[in-house]
């Protein structure tokens, strides 16, 4: 694959792309910065906005829009996340002019009809039930808020809270747009069927067009982590829940690539690495059991995740600490780091065989800064990990004496031995 191409519009709009012509298509990822960390005190406004964006333009209302994006066979779709609004979508490239220049107006002229902004009022206040109910992302919750306390932007509830969904008004939204959502900070990577005219003319010259203020401030670090523990009763579930978390680092941190294979040996690779390989296969324990690292721009956090038997929650949560202490008396071997590197650079091989996985690599390479050569050098990097850097900050990071539990479900008075 050829570097990408990367262009600074007039209007402060990034455009990265990369050509792949064997394949018909085109595909899309973007984002701009009016995601949860936008907000600030205002909770659950950028849910709203992200939800709404496809509601109808001041062109066209919501039906129009969507005829009018399967009469041209494209798709696209907006979704809110912690640092960014994201957007996605595919075409072909003789409606790729016209899938920009509706994007644009979709980011641009956002009609918010009130009719609109009460459907989704109801439909954030049942996602919020459903999710209330959920033991898995109860947890998930919980450990979040505990690693990123004091309100942090990465332990928020994205859509609010039912009250604060009841309050928000249609006012509040167009506010919150026209302050964040603008051609300031906002990439967009696309790949495929183009080429320099293609990506001039059709992508470039309507995305140019896009007007607002936008941008956003940098996110602040999170606060020092100080680990607790959160019991979530939900007697009338017959599964509980656990979430073990703990800061991990941001993508940038040079940390980050040791810490990431880590990450894998410990509970990802084959059958859940030797989280999923014990919990789960060897014991029977869990009905399943993975760990997670998450690293985004200001910061991160590691989770482990497993769904047990009321009955095994004591040596479920017994034995992920034994995994945990296992990695300082009987540290990764060589063989595991071996296929570990393996897998990550084969992986990343497979993924950029489709277009959408290359259009979203493409975007993490500008919003990260990783540089446009970042997929050419990426096997190096993981080849150049040694075996004692990895083993060092499994050590360091995947400690139960620095990380927070939350166990939702029927756990009346079961103990939680952590």
């Amino acid at each position: 694959m050829n570097l990408p191409d990367r262009t600074v519009l007039e209007n402060g709009a990034i455009l990265v792309s990369v050509a792949l012509p064997s394949n018909p298509f085109i595909a899309f990822r973007g984002t701009v910065p009016a995601g949860v960390a936008a907000e600030g005190s205002e909770f659950g406004l950028a849910e709203f906005t992200s939800r709404l964006l496809l509601s109808g333009t001041r062109r066209m209302g919501a039906a129009k829009l969507a005829d009018r994006l399967e009469g041209i066979g494209a798709t696209l779709e907006f979704r809110n996340g912690d640092e960014v609004l994201s957007f996605q979508g595919r075409c072909t490239r003789e409606t790729a002019a016209e899938t920009v220049r509706i994007l644009v107006d979709c980011l641009s002229e956002p009609a918010f009809p009130s009719k609109e902004v009460e459907r989704i009022r109801a439909e954030l206040q049942n996602d919020l039930r459903i999710e209330a109910d959920d033991t898995h992302h109860r947890a998930v919750r919980e450990v979040s808020r505990l690693v990123f306390p004091k309100d942090h932007p990465y332990g928020r509830e994205p859509k609010g809270d039912p009250s604060r969904v009841q309050r928000v008004r249609r006012g509040d939204i167009v506010s919150f747009h026209e302050a964040h959502v603008g051609p300031e900070g906002l990439i967009l990577a696309v790949t495929g069927d183009v080429d320099r005219a293609l990506i001039d003319e059709g992508i470039a010259t309507p995305l140019s067009r896009l007007r607002g203020d936008g941008g956003a401030e940098a996110i602040p670090p999170p606060r020092p982590h100080r680990p607790g523990s959160v019991r979530i009763p939900m007697p009338h579930k017959s599964q509980v829940d656990i979430v073990i978390g703990a800061p991990g680092v941001p993508r940038r941190h040079e940390d980050y690539y040791a810490l990431n294979l880590a990450n894998l040996l410990f509970g990802r690779i084959g059958l859940y690495g030797r989280l999923g390989r014990n919990l789960r296969d060897e014991q029977g324990l869990a009905y399943y059991a993975f760990s997670n690292l998450d690293a985004r721009t200001a910061g991160g956090m590691w989770t482990i995740s497993a769904g047990v038997n009321p009955s095994n929650l004591g040596k479920a949560i017994e034995s992920i600490r034994a995994e945990m202490d296992r990695l300082r008396t009987e540290p990764f071997s060589l063989e595991e780091v071996r296929d570990g590197k393996e897998n990550q650079t084969g992986s990343l091989v497979v993924s950029l065989e489709r277009n959408a996985e290359v259009a979203g690599e493409l975007h993490r390479m500008e919003y990260h800064g990783l540089g446009m050569d970042f997929l050419e050098r990426y096997a190096d990097i993981v080849g150049e990990l040694t075996e004692e850097r990895i083993r060092n900050l499994a050590r360091r990071y995947f400690l139960p004496s620095a990380s927070s539990i939350a166990v939702a479900g029927p756990i009346g008075r079961l103990r939680v031995p952590w």
